[in-house]
């Protein structure tokens, strides 16, 4: 336990190792779960399909004041202050 003359070189494998055998059995089982079908696979949406312009666009649709010229103005909810 006392060995201060350790090798570097196995030392640094050693280290690569413990860093490389946890994600390599991650990823395995990720992948096989994902093979099996017990995980979904999510795609991205693209734009077209709804994203952020869509998103935008109901908001714009719920509050008629925002106007549909200026896609980056954002809304602000006005509370009534009780007294």
């Amino acid at each position: 336990m006392s060995d201060t003359s350790a090798n570097p070189i196995f030392v640094a494998l050693l280290f690569i190792l413990r860093c490389l055998v946890p994600l390599a059995i991650l990823f395995g089982v990720s992948y096989l779960l994902r093979k099996l079908g017990l995980v979904a696979v999510e795609t991205p949406e693209s734009p077209e399909e709804g994203g952020e312009a869509s998103a935008q666009q109901e908001i714009i649709e719920e509050n008629p004041k925002l106007s549909a010229s200026d896609p980056n103005q954002t809304s602000t909810v006005e509370t009534p202050k009780e007294s």
